[in-house]
């Protein structure tokens, strides 16, 4: 699996504003929607022959953001699920 800095730093932050909540420390996100629209995620699947996007993909993978897929991605139906109820824009990445 390949992680981009971004998706690190992102992953990073989740676990010191929940131990902070944890803390009782109040965080100011400021304009929240703003973020989440900029959250773009790209899941490496070069090594697959015929990538398959499942249900584990999204394991790290918050909602409202963007994956970027390679084409002709087969997508299971729990993934399809996932998509539709973290509100995820799904964008085809062509080689």
């Amino acid at each position: 699996m390949k992680i981009s800095i971004e998706r690190l730093i992102e992953l990073i932050v989740k676990q010191v504003v929940a131990e902070l909540t944890k803390r009782g420390v109040e965080i100011d996100f400021g304009d929240e929607n703003k973020l989440l629209l900029n959250t773009k995620v790209e899941i490496d699947m070069s090594c697959y022959k015929t990538p398959v996007l499942t249900e584990n993909n999204f394991q790290f993978i918050s909602a409202e953001g963007e994956i970027i897929i390679p084409e002709k991605t087969v997508i299971t139906p729990g993934a399809r699920e996932i998509i539709k109820k973290k509100k995820l824009i799904v964008t085809h990445k062509t080689n």
